[in-house]
């Protein structure tokens, strides 16, 4: 089947994919009608996919993220595919979690002198910007350390208001304050008005953050690897949609996945084990979503894990 050169304008961000876009290796990447969700897809798909126009798939397949000849690469009598390799994954797009928000006195939060805050504008832009915490008077000042932007002090009008973002241990927190002083002298902060409230997050566990990514997915002795779908995450498990032949109770599994993480990508790699199959989503399907227990994390993963959770409740905020 003839595959014919990917051209950038026929994918659109947000709408179903026209064709079935294949890799060089015409490995199948995405199947048409699945609806491209995120930026860092579409830029992967327009950088290394190709499409066939001649290529028509069964209505089963619509919408789904697989690759092709998988009992093969499960048997591992084929060589893991190319554009399966963590590394070269897209990085997944956080869109929401579940975690419940409560409010309470800046006095009563377990924020410390010296912890980092995310600082950004009330004008809805995206930017966020660090700032430490210096000190606190009950009901008047709050005290951080002026933002600099590349080196140099950002400009900050007296009166204008700044929302901050921090965590500490499994808390997360969120507030609004307008700026009381920008002072020089001996260094550069600012004195913020007091916050009346904090919003507050607890994560736990079983917190999760819902994505739209590929990962790779394959069993425990690493024989090989598949394209999947990256569906939710928490910092100890994943909801998936996988080749049913992984799609098991019980079954040990080997998954991948990259994150975008203190505003670079991280690549994710652990050992799972499916905890819960649901039933295929259409009639048919060669896939099923899965729910993954991740076992055997290191602790440099995991605290990787719980960042991004905390991150991604964070920019809701």
């Amino acid at each position: 089947m003839p595959l014919q050169p990917l051209r950038k304008d026929e994918l659109i961000l947000g709408q179903p994919a026209p064709y079935s876009v294949f890799d060089a290796d015409r490995v199948l990447l995405l199947a048409r009608g699945c609806v491209i969700a995120s930026q860092n897809v579409l830029d992967t798909l327009r950088e290394q996919g190709m499409f066939s126009s001649e290529e028509k798939p069964s209505g089963a397949n619509l919408g789904r993220l697989y690759r092709p000849s998988v009992a093969q690469v499960l048997d591992g009598e084929s060589a893991p595919r190319r554009g399966t390799a963590p590394g070269a994954l897209p990085i997944a797009q956080s869109g929401g979690g579940d975690a419940v928000q409560t409010v309470m006195p800046f006095i009563e939060t377990a924020m410390r002198i010296g912890d980092t805050l995310q600082m950004r504008f009330d004008d809805g832009s995206p930017e966020r910007y660090a700032v430490r915490l210096i000190g606190a008077v009950d009901r008047k000042s709050v005290l951080v350390t002026h933002p600099q932007n590349e080196g140099r002090m950002m400009f900050i009008k007296d009166g204008q208001t700044l929302g901050f973002t921090g965590m500490r241990g499994k808390h997360a927190y969120a507030f609004d304050a307008p700026v009381l002083r920008c002072q020089l002298s001996p260094f550069p902060y600012m004195h913020l008005a007091y916050p009346q409230q904090v919003r507050t997050t607890t994560i736990r566990k079983a917190h999760r953050v819902e994505l739209n990514g590929v990962a790779s997915i394959g069993r425990a002795d690493g024989k090989g690897r598949l394209a999947c779908n990256l569906r939710d995450l928490s910092v100890g498990g994943a909801l998936l949609t996988v080749p049913k032949p992984l799609a098991d109770y019980g079954t040990e599994v080997s998954i991948a996945f990259r994150l975008n993480i203190d505003d670079a990508p991280v690549t994710i790699e652990v050992q799972g084990i499916v905890r819960s199959v649901r039933p295929a989503e259409e009639p048919g399907a060669s896939f099923r979503p899965c729910g993954v227990e991740f076992i055997n994390v290191p602790t440099d993963l995991r605290r990787m894990l719980q960042l991004f959770v905390y991150e991604s409740l964070l920019a809701e905020r």
